[in-house]
């Protein structure tokens, strides 16, 4: 497997780690519970459990399919399987679906902020700032966001810490019966819990900035172990807290829970942990958009990578600023989980049995030159 990028700008194996679960993490830690109780109730974290384990056969798909790409990438595939024009429309249409997951994890934190604390400030102000600054993080390349991934997952990962004090308050009877549903109620709350774990995709086309990639595999699923442990807590810990009925009129389940905690030097401590937050959100913009420019660069070369960052950012910036209403909120969220789950469970199956058969065929091509 032959890299285009320069040694000097890879990072090392275990970065893997910090890049796959910072994609994995956003906004969606702070409201998922409301949605998959609909199915499962208080069995809902079986499911949250073992959608995430599901999603290792996922991460072990997309790592074969870039072990056997000419560059590392899905974008060289493409052009080796579809041809330059429709190899290269599948590049453009994944390129857009990846800076769709970047608008919505940037249009429901600024959302948030104006919901929890600074409901005087404007949407288009945030957007002009947050735009502003993805802009200086984007544009100093991989391994600047790589920096953002490592301190986005180290610094609120002591944070999630304080969601332990509220053990204290647990209600062990909120979990019982265990086993209680049917298995499509438990399939109802895999489907919601879902678009938790979106966002990982991108690897398909950053994965050649690692270095060592065949030693780096471990690494992405010890992020996705990592990731599903995490969020199987949370949940748990959310139902030892909540009954259903107060579960459903909850909007931002986490955000409930932590602002319980009271601590004598600082009366609101759900502020630290909201903007705390930010750092959880810039990976999942940051990385998610720089892999649509990368995209877009290397199936249009004429393009600079430049004027493709500053169009999407203009066009999120329009979006942040004209669209606030929340039934855009709910549209966006739906297009994006539609998207995902159409990638993740039709397209990456179909592109792995491709590459499998064209494995298989490459070997009995090379056995019939050598019997010649």
């Amino acid at each position: 497997m032959k890299s285009i990028v320069k040694e000097n700008k890879m990072v090392s194996p275990y970065f893997l780690f910090f890049l796959i679960h910072s994609t994995q993490t956003g906004v969606a830690v702070l409201s998922f519970q409301v949605n998959i109780i609909g199915g499962a109730g208080q069995d809902a974290w079986i499911s949250v459990f073992a959608t995430g384990l599901f999603m290792h056969v996922i991460l072990f798909m997309m790592l074969y399919i870039l072990k056997h790409s000419s560059t590392g990438d899905i974008l060289s595939l493409h052009r080796e399987v579809f041809g330059k024009y429709l190899g290269g429309l599948i590049s453009i249409t994944i390129a857009i679906y990846l800076a769709l997951i970047s608008l919505n994890s940037l249009h429901t934190y600024i959302d948030l902020l104006q919901i929890w604390v600074f409901d005087g400030i404007a949407s288009w102000e945030f957007s002009l700032l947050f735009c502003v600054l993805i802009y200086y993080v984007v544009s100093g390349g991989f391994r600047i966001i790589t920096a953002i991934a490592y301190w986005g997952v180290v610094i609120p990962s002591f944070l999630l810490l304080s969601i332990l004090y509220l053990l204290n308050y647990a209600e062990i009877s909120y979990l019982t019966p265990i086993f209680n549903y049917h298995l499509n109620d438990y399939l109802i709350s895999a489907k919601e819990v879902l678009p938790v774990y979106m966002g990982f995709e991108s690897v398909l086309i950053f994965y050649p900035f690692i270095s060592e990639r065949e030693t780096s595999h471990k690494w992405g699923h010890i992020a996705t172990l990592y990731t599903t442990l995490l969020y199987t807590v949370i949940a748990v810990i959310t139902f030892l807290f909540f009954t259903q009925g107060k579960l459903e009129h909850l909007t931002w389940p986490t955000l409930t829970l932590i602002k319980i905690i009271q601590l004598p030097f600082l009366e609101r401590f759900e502020f630290i942990f909201i903007f705390t937050w930010l750092l959880v959100v810039m990976p999942v913009v940051c990385i998610n958009l720089w892999a649509a420019v990368r995209s877009f660069k290397l199936t249009i070369p004429k393009l600079k990578s430049t004027y493709i960052l500053i169009a999407f950012l203009t066009v999120f910036h329009i979006v942040n600023s004209l669209f606030i209403e929340i039934g855009f909120s709910h549209l966006l969220d739906k297009v994006v989980t539609t998207c995902g789950i159409t990638f993740i469970f039709c397209y990456i199956p179909i592109i792995f049995l491709i590459t499998v058969i064209r494995k298989k065929w490459k070997q009995r091509d090379g056995s019939s030159a050598s019997m010649d």
